[in-house]
């Protein structure tokens, strides 16, 4: 059997808006867990984009920029920042493609807040001004050398019989953090499956999808070093052949 290919909707994200781009981590996490990753311009119109959606098996989504908040009726936060509103259209209708269709996906950082976004839920458009609880010291935006993104700054809560934790285990589980932003109100037909100490929304997932699971950190730069992170991509490819 042909390994299955993986759609990986891939922006302009470099400084001055020149090159599409994506983190090598993501790549060669799909390749680990046994997939081929495309990375398919966010700029190609909608009916190409729809062509090779259904040629692929799954779909990823992966970390970046700010979504829009005019897409959940709120006026732009003073730390909203990045905008990229092809970008948000193209991967909400992929989002919502993959649950009516009932295809695989696994939603990272922005992924999750785009997957919320999708059906009908808000984000918090800056966690340190609008959410931090001073009874918790969670860095979760917090900043890393490049040699050290795979390092646990705070855990999080799994729901017990939920989806992520039947790959990663329930109780508390280690994550990095990279996000200002967060899910708030959750989307119509998506619960929670993970929080951080302090509630912040950590994991969502659609239930009787085979899988479609969105997480807030980024198990992408987790792999090499822990079974459980890799086991997130390889649950997420295993879904796309079951």
């Amino acid at each position: 059997m042909s390994q299955p290919r993986i759609l990986i909707p891939t922006p302009v994200q470099d400084f001055e808006r020149r090159r599409f781009s994506m983190a090598q981590s993501y790549i060669q996490s799909v390749i680990a867990a046994g997939a081929v990753p495309l990375m398919i311009p966010v700029t190609l119109d909608t009916g190409t984009l729809r062509e090779l959606y259904q040629s692929c098996a799954g779909v990823l989504l992966t970390g970046g920029d700010d979504v829009d908040p005019m897409l959940f009726g709120e006026a732009t936060h003073a730390k909203t920042e990045g905008i990229d509103r092809v970008r948000d259209d193209v991967e909400i209708a992929m989002s919502q493609w993959a649950a009516t269709d009932d295809k695989p996906l696994f939603a990272i950082c922005r992924g999750i807040q785009v997957m919320n976004v999708a059906f009908g839920g808000t984000l918090i458009q800056d966690v340190p001004t609008q959410y931090h609880d001073e009874r918790f010291d969670i860095q979760h935006s917090g900043r890393y050398e490049a040699a050290s993104r795979s390092t646990v700054l705070h855990h999080v809560c799994v729901e017990p019989q939920s989806q992520l934790a039947g790959i990663v285990g329930s109780g508390d589980v280690g994550v990095n953090s990279f996000h200002h932003q967060a899910a708030k109100d959750v989307g119509d037909g998506l619960v929670v499956s993970a929080r951080a100490k302090d509630g912040l929304i950590e994991a969502l997932e659609m239930p009787e999808r085979k899988f479609y699971l969105g997480v807030q950190w980024h198990p992408e730069e987790m792999t090499t070093e822990r079974a459980d992170m890799l086991a997130l991509f390889k649950q997420f490819v295993a879904a796309t052949v079951a």
